[in-house]
């Protein structure tokens, strides 16, 4: 059994436990109010002291035993749910490594809010839903029979009251809640898209108006919060008034049926007793839809097909590291590329350049296999890409994109996502190999420096630095560097680019880059400049 399947199952028998517990302290709040009523009333009889012991006694252990097994509940199901949304972001990113082809189309937003808000909410039905409504059942059960064993009548009486109150909040609530709207959907990748833009938006004088959309939502979400305000609210005047209608009912059935005191003041209780419970359903029940909504995305998330699915026969290896695109047409929704003809040897130094949407990144995809070609034939050591899984292929082909992606944590950290089990010698070794070492060193925390969000810290020229020693940590041969001199100065560009020639022929390096001083440093190009007449194009 592997580790994740361990941990799912440690994590059910803790929730069985951790429900077990939250109904025995939800039965000891209960048995301690009807317990007081008891023994109120019998006390105001003014019996022999001796006669009230065995109350006194249960008071106190419903008492302690409320607190002790609410808290040893709480630590079991926090337990469970936290290895449940472990389980659940996961798969939620092989969901979306698998799909990302078919996502790249996704707000940014809306992945965040898929891999993140979604699975709290999946942790929030778990334990403010689910948990709740077994407790209820449990809880209402037990109390109407012990009250029908005293008064069958109240018994039916509690019981109707019961069912009314979760009735109304399984149906009443979700419908008056409302399902699922667009503002949270597009609250996220609304504000994520004008924050990231906003400097660009700025430079050029387009700010003015652009949070409208974002103004809008926050309006829709506020509507939609206090909708479901109300909806809780009205789920708990419902629980009220049956109560109050059930401890009138009580009432009168008790008054002609001969019982002593006490009795009737634990049955006019017990209605009281099940308030609580009753109302913490229907304070649940505003959560459904939420709940439901994020299952949905995620279900789609992790079920969604892979547009380059394991080939069948998985046996096959690549002979080493060359390239070959042979009639090879690129693209996503439409052709980009077309009749690309282009030999990569190993070791070899290439730069693919092209104007802006000629098809450069979507060349790089292909390499990854983040893409399949629309048509022709993508050779790695000389075995079709189709042929490999996606494992195979990023274990050999590393793809740096334009805008290296740094985490607010430590260096040490940063590198290690390339190679987790990589100790201190070797990430100096890599930050050697791309003349960062001694950048690293001056700095006071040296590997425990932390880059700030998404290295805020740190200059563009370190930060490509710090993206090609992660390639170099993660094993590829074949490095394909999407725009690495972008936004850099002159001689930044410069020594950055010396650094990369220097990994060949170790390394086969691929550069994409429309700059014509990039251009000019590699004799060996393919030119995906468009041309009037569609011909094969060829490294030169």
């Amino acid at each position: 059994m592997s580790r994740r399947s361990r941990l799912l199952a440690s994590s059910r028998t803790r929730l069985a436990a951790g429900g077990a517990l939250g109904v025995l302290a939800q039965l000891s709040s209960l048995g301690l109010l009807l317990t007081s009523g008891w023994l109120v009333v019998r006390a105001a009889e003014q019996p022999p002291v001796l006669y009230l012991i065995v109350a006194v006694t249960s008071v106190r252990m419903f008492g302690v035993a409320r607190a002790a097994l609410r808290y040893a509940e709480r630590l079991l199901t926090h337990d469970a749910a936290l290895a449940r949304g472990i389980d659940h972001r996961v798969r939620s990113y092989e969901g979306l490594a698998r799909v990302m082809p078919a996502a790249g189309a996704t707000r940014r937003g809306d992945v965040v809010r898929t891999v993140v808000a979604d699975v709290e909410a999946l942790q929030d039905g778990l334990l403010r839903l689910r948990l709740p409504w077994a407790s209820a059942l449990v809880t209402c059960a037990v109390t109407v029979a012990v009250v029908a064993l005293v008064l069958p009548a109240a018994g039916v009486a509690l019981a109707a009251f019961a069912a009314t109150a979760l009735l109304a909040a399984r149906v009443l609530v979700p419908r008056l809640a409302g399902a699922e709207g667009s503002a949270p959907t597009a609250l996220s990748p609304d504000v994520t898209e004008l924050v990231l833009a906003a400097p660009d938006l700025v430079a050029y004088g387009s700010a003015r108006g652009r949070d409208v959309r974002a103004h809008a939502a926050v309006d829709a979400l506020a509507r939609q919060d206090r909708r479901r305000a109300w909806a809780g609210g009205l789920g708990s005047l419902v629980v009220l008034v049956s109560c109050a209608a059930c401890v009138l009912a009580t009432a009168l059935l008790t008054a002609d049926a001969g019982l002593t005191g006490p009795l009737v003041g634990v049955l006019l209780l017990a209605p009281v007793g099940l308030v609580d419970v009753l109302d913490a359903v229907a304070e649940a029940e505003r959560l459904r839809p939420r709940v439901q909504a994020a299952r949905r995305r995620l279900v789609a998330l992790e079920g969604g097909s892979d547009p380059m699915p394991a080939p069948l026969d998985g046996t096959r290896r690549p002979d080493g590291f060359a390239l070959d695109l042979q009639d090879v047409t690129l693209g996503w929704d439409a052709d980009l590329v077309e009749h690309l003809n282009v030999h990569v040897p190993e070791g070899a130094r290439v730069v693919v350049t092209g104007p802006s949407g000629s098809g450069k990144s979507t060349l790089a995809a292909t390499l990854s296999r983040l893409v399949a070609a629309r048509s022709g034939t993508v050779r790695l050591g000389g075995v079709d890409l189709l042929d490999l899984d996606r494992e195979q292929v990023r274990a050999v082909v590393g793809w740096m994109q334009q805008d290296t992606v740094l985490f607010d944590t430590t260096v040490r950290e940063n590198l290690r996502v390339a190679d987790p089990r990589a100790d201190d010698a070797t990430l100096w070794r890599a930050l050697g190999r791309v003349r960062l070492a001694d950048t690293v060193a001056s700095w006071p925390d040296g590997l425990d420096t932390v880059l700030g969000e998404d290295g805020s810290r740190v200059s563009g020229g370190e930060r490509q630095r710090l993206g090609l020693a992660r390639m170099l940590l993660a094993g590829h041969r074949v490095l394909v560097l999407d725009e690495p001199t972008e936004h850099l100065d002159g001689e930044t560009a410069r020594a950055l680019l010396d650094d990369v020639d220097a990994l060949a022929p170790e390394h086969t390096v691929v550069v994409v880059s429309h700059a014509p001083e990039v251009v000019a440093r590699y004799p060996q190009r393919v030119d995906l400049r468009p041309s009037p007449v569609r011909r094969p194009r060829v490294v030169r």
